[in-house]
């Protein structure tokens, strides 16, 4: 009888070691991948705002703008977005961005080759195009819209209409720091592309990424679509402390009918430093013999655990070489802007800002400096 408990102790451990590498293989085994309707998403966005310009009459555009260029209340800019994600090695998604509102028509317009001179919002020419307006608050219009394969090692295609890669802000004022956007934004760099891109993450690299792309002309439309074509090649880096570091090259035919080529060269470099973020953005284009150049520099800090946030934004374009942007002169703004969040989905903002030249293009060519204030209310699901 003394022999049992020593029988049924071995036979305890044996049993826990015939059972524990099934267990751990149990635990190994890969998760099943999502079904295609956990990673489908449905994203709404409604912009407005109110502006103020001093020294001239409150009917006319306020210069240098590009979505915010009509003074009193106003409609910017609402948008409505599905997006289905791929998860896994060869499998596909889509993404498609839908706006209405003033914005969409600047966007329409886009800022390249067609049949005729297109002005923005504040009356610059900065390309030519043919495009049914109307007026635009009932203006549709599809900003994105494209399918994406994943392959292996996490590399992306992605076919159809996108945003640009280049530059420092995005289309919608909820991303960015502050509600106006840059010069840089509206004259240097272009707002969408259609045809075909790559992105793929560079093995061994953590956070180091490559992107090459091939699609018409400088900026979507063109009207009409040649042979011709516009090459893109960007390298990206995201790393710790919100570190970011992007840098573009779009080299190609702007517009079918252009015989030179067009040069593009773009630069991000963003870093937090704990409530501090700065951001700095500098561009330089290239058409024929003519070519422009500029840099804007941000600052946000947040204040209360991200309760109440400033940001600030300086900037400069030379465009006095050929009138590559439609200015044809120096021009500087200096940008103050207060936001207060709303729970997660909204966003209340106060922004000053003050714009200059070398030589008098405000106010119907009577000044050389022009000051407005805004107030805009954002949300979003």
């Amino acid at each position: 009888m003394k022999g049992l408990p020593v029988f049924k102790l071995l036979s305890t451990f044996l049993a826990v070691a015939l059972l524990a590498p099934l267990s751990a293989r149990g635990e190994d085994a890969p998760a099943p991948p999502p079904k295609w309707y956990d990673t489908f998403e449905i994203h709404g966005l409604v912009d407005t705002y109110y502006s103020a310009t001093f020294g001239q009459a409150q009917s006319d555009a306020n210069l240098l703008r590009t979505f915010d260029g009509a003074n009193g209340f106003q409609l910017s800019y609402t948008k409505l977005t599905a997006q289905l994600a791929p998860t896994t090695a060869y499998t596909a998604g889509f993404r498609a961005d839908l706006g209405f509102g003033p914005a969409a028509k600047v966007l329409s317009l886009g800022k390249d080759g067609g049949t005729g001179p297109v002005t923005d919002v504040n009356g610059n020419e900065i390309g030519t195009a043919t495009v049914s307006g109307g007026d635009g608050v009932t203006t549709f219009y599809v900003q994105q819209a494209y399918v994406s394969l994943k392959l292996p090692a996490d590399i992306v295609l992605d076919a159809g209409k996108f945003v640009t890669n280049t530059g420092a802000e995005v289309i919608e004022a909820k991303d960015n720091w502050l509600y106006s956007r840059s010069i840089l934004f509206g004259f240097a760099i272009p707002f969408t592309h259609t045809g075909v891109r790559a992105t793929i993450p560079v093995p061994g690299v953590e956070g180091v990424s490559v992107m090459a792309a091939v699609f018409n002309g400088f900026d979507n439309p063109p009207s009409t679509v040649g042979s011709k074509k516009m090459g893109h090649l960007a390298l990206m880096y995201s790393g710790p402390s919100s570190t970011l570091v992007v840098l573009n090259a779009l080299y190609g035919y702007a517009a079918p009918g252009d015989a030179d080529e067009r040069l593009l060269l773009d630069g991000v470099v963003a870093r937090a430093f704990g409530d501090l973020t700065l951001n700095v953005n500098a561009d330089y284009n290239k058409l024929g013999e003519a070519s422009n150049w500029g840099i804007a520099g941000m600052a946000r800090y947040s204040f209360l655990g991200d309760k109440f946030r400033v940001s600030a934004r300086a900037e400069y374009l030379d465009d006095t070489d050929g009138g590559m942007a439609g200015i044809g002169t120096k021009v500087y703004e200096g940008t103050l802007c207060a936001s207060i969040p709303v729970g997660s989905n909204a966003e209340v903002r106060l922004e000053g800002r003050r714009d200059f030249s070398d030589d008098p293009i405000f106010k119907g060519g009577a000044n050389k400096d022009q000051t407005t204030v805004q107030v805009a209310a954002l949300a979003w699901f």
